[in-house]
């Protein structure tokens, strides 16, 4: 008898046959019988399968076997030799679905795959022979997507195994990902500068600077800022003795309050409007007082000054003058609005001064009792998450217009936050080998894609293996194992 949980996976037009607990669905075709003069049907062909809490999985294997093509293996093979511990982190704390979550990253960051060709792809990497029976059909995903939204716990979990930063830097940042589905609640108007009043969602990381990996995200509705999400990322983290980095979207006086109440360390830049430092002070010309101070930063000279801030208690303001990248602004500002003749526009002379005054001038605030010169450094840690979020949109591509539903949108969030975890433990091992100079992530994975493997005469061999590559294996400390 099959099970009523199994029949509602029944699609039209077939009938389940149950073979050794194995649910095989068949097409069936209707006819009259002209003798009994009644409709009878016709049992055709297999045409999937249907799993418990997973559904249908049609057959849609082209003649031959898929066992017999050949499979992209160096690129497989360094991510998953590369995050062996994820495996089995995931494997703690999803043990029913930890093959399946971990697949589905391995393909993102592989290919920067979506749901739609998730199947294929995983059939022509070398992972479908490495894990096995694991259904990555369209419709499977999905509902698979949906369900690992519901787990939040989990994830939750998952994630803390990386939140060890007691005492440490935390970099806050959040990005918005444009999305024009209408199915999504949380795809909202939203006024990220260069999509204002697009549809997007916002989604906020969170970054660990001693170990270079980010270790949380949350996903928020695109009209919420960023200075509203703070409180809920930092509550659902729970607080730590430690330094957060934030930009200058995060600051609204509430945030400072509470991260003061929290007992936390931080540094947050202010906007050049702001009103906690004096408009004297805020001309680049106020380096010439007697007062000024400097330090050397990548061989530049970094002027600063300093005052106690008007707005919150027991807190500074740094004001810090960068005369070189000051000039790059002020070069780069006349050649991208030079006219034809190579003038500045007569609309933009009356306002060149405004337009440059604040060019090459930072302030941050911050409850830190250190010097201006670790203050400026320490903040300037904080690009690395601008650069995870150009590799989120770039590399990765956060593909919202085929999350449609927020449920499996947030799914698919988790997988690109252990696809970023993939490719900084790939970068760190890069760095760690002085080879940033020489590759990217994407270089890696890019010319390690070339190497295959295959069968001849029922054996896997490698192919297309060059020295260099060889070698860059060996750096990387990854061993070139055959397919079983």
């Amino acid at each position: 008898m099959i099970p009523d949980t199994i029949k509602q996976f029944r699609p039209k037009g077939t009938e389940i046959q149950e073979k050794s607990g194995h649910y095989y669905v068949h097409k069936v075709k209707g006819y009259y019988d002209k003798d009994t003069k009644t409709s009878k049907r016709k049992t055709l062909g297999c045409i999937g399968q249907i799993y418990p809490d997973i559904g249908f999985v049609p057959n849609d294997k082209l003649p031959g076997s898929q066992e017999d093509c050949a499979k992209e293996y160096g690129a497989t093979r360094i991510i998953m030799e590369t995050s062996r511990e994820m495996f089995e982190v995931l494997r703690k704390y999803f043990p029913s679905e930890f093959i399946r979550i971990y697949a589905l990253a391995v393909l993102k960051l592989l290919n920067n795959s979506s749901q739609k060709d998730i199947d294929e792809l995983y059939t022509r990497s070398a992972i479908s022979s490495l894990l096995p029976e694991v259904h990555l059909s369209k419709n499977t995903v999905s509902t698979f997507l949906s369900q690992l939204s519901l787990s939040r716990k989990s994830v939750m979990q998952f994630m803390r195994e990386y939140t060890d930063y007691e005492g440490d830097s935390v970099i806050f940042d959040g990005s918005s990902f444009l999305s024009s589905s209408n199915e999504n609640p949380y795809t909202k108007k939203g006024y990220t500068p260069g999509h204002r009043n697009e549809k997007q969602i916002r989604l906020v990381y969170a970054f660990n600077k001693s170990s270079n990996v980010p270790f949380y995200f949350r996903v928020f509705p695109g009209n919420i800022p960023d200075k509203v999400t703070f409180e809920a990322c930092v509550e659902e983290l729970g607080k730590k003795s430690c330094t957060v980095l934030l930009d200058k979207g995060f600051y609204s006086k509430k945030n400072i309050d509470f991260i003061l109440q929290a007992g936390l360390d931080f540094i947050i830049p202010l906007q050049k409007n702001t009103t906690d430092v004096d408009e004297t002070d805020k001309d680049f010309s106020s380096y010439e007082s007697k007062d000024i101070g400097f330090f050397s930063y990548h061989k530049r000279i970094i002027f600063h000054k300093e005052h106690a801030s008007f707005k919150h208690t027991g807190c500074k303001v740094h004001i810090f003058y960068d005369n070189e990248r000051r000039k790059d602004l002020i070069e780069n500002y006349y050649l991208q609005n030079q006219d034809e003749n190579g003038n500045l526009p007569e609309n933009l002379q009356t306002t060149v001064y405004e337009d440059t005054k604040l060019f090459g001038v930072t302030f941050l605030l911050t409850n830190i009792s250190i010097t201006p010169e670790l203050i400026y450094k320490d903040y300037k840690t904080r690009w690395a998450i601008e650069e995870m979020f150009d590799t989120h949109k770039n590399t990765l591509g956060f593909k919202m217009n085929y999350e449609t539903r927020l449920e499996v949108q947030e799914g698919w969030a988790f997988i690109e936050f252990l696809s970023l975890l993939m490719y900084y433990r790939i970068n760190n091992l890069l760095s760690e080998n002085d080879l940033l100079k020489s590759y990217s992530v994407k270089d890696v994975l890019f010319c390690a894609s070339s190497i295959i493997q295959a069968q001849t005469n029922g054996t896997w061999r490698v192919y297309n293996m060059t020295s260099k590559l060889k070698n860059l294996f060996e750096t990387l400390g990854v061993t070139i194992a055959p397919i079983p």
